[in-house]
């Protein structure tokens, strides 16, 4: 089955009346906790959030729209620490967005998690047209199970979200939720006498739901 677009949901955005603040970014009901923070004022992070999670390091948008990004992870001390070493490392960026999880029992996604997530960010950015990615490597984490993977990609849509809400667009992709193929799994094309969605039969099919007319329409397809 194909990918499924979901339903938008509200981005609780809290601003500080400090203007050097990092911004809290929370999506309501779901999984995600987000901060935006400026480089010239990333040591305001505090240090709740040396945790593990994932961070996208972002440059200033072109005159065209196109921008760079630099996608990590962090899990050992945690996000904190290691955006502080980006401010060494890297010159590029003038933002970052760091993601953890959102719990009140001190939970915290574990490595494999982190690093799954860091690679669905990556595998989001590399396919939209207006962004360069700076990784030379394309970050991947085949060990999660199935389950664990389809309550992570809870995490894509407020990230995508928020990007777009910063300027940070993506372009050209029609579905906001993105599947990254499983290694030696090639990825299935929608049927055809289904919709894009993967949930109702395609019009033509309605107006005349008849086997014959599915299979002549069928027909017609197979001759382009």
């Amino acid at each position: 089955m194909p990918p499924v677009r979901l339903a938008a949901f509200p981005l609780i955005v809290t601003l500080s009346e400090y203007l050097d603040e990092p911004i809290k970014i929370r999506a309501k009901h779901k999984v995600a906790d987000m901060r935006l923070i400026e480089r010239h004022n990333a040591r305001s992070l505090d240090k709740g959030w040396n945790v593990p999670g994932a961070y996208i390091l972002l440059d200033r948008p072109d005159a065209e729209g196109r921008w760079g990004a630099y996608v990590g992870k962090a899990t050992n001390p945690g996000l904190r620490n290691r955006v502080l070493q980006q401010l060494k490392e890297r010159d590029h960026w003038y933002r970052a967005l760091v993601i953890r999880y959102e719990s009140n029992d001190d939970e915290t996604l574990n490595s494999a998690e982190a690093g799954w997530l860091e690679g669905e960010i990556y595998y989001c950015l590399d396919s939209a047209e207006n962004v360069d990615l700076h990784n030379r490597n394309r970050p991947q984490d085949g060990t999660l199970s199935i389950d664990d993977e389809a309550s992570l990609r809870d995490y894509m849509i407020p990230i995508e979200s928020f990007l777009r809400l910063i300027g940070h667009a993506l372009l050209h992709r029609n579905l906001i939720t993105t599947t990254t193929p499983s290694p030696g799994r090639a990825p299935q094309a929608p049927a055809r006498h289904v919709s894009a969605p993967g949930l109702a039969p395609s019009p033509s099919l309605l107006r005349n739901p008849t086997p014959e007319a599915a299979k002549a329409r069928a027909a017609l397809l197979e001759a382009g």
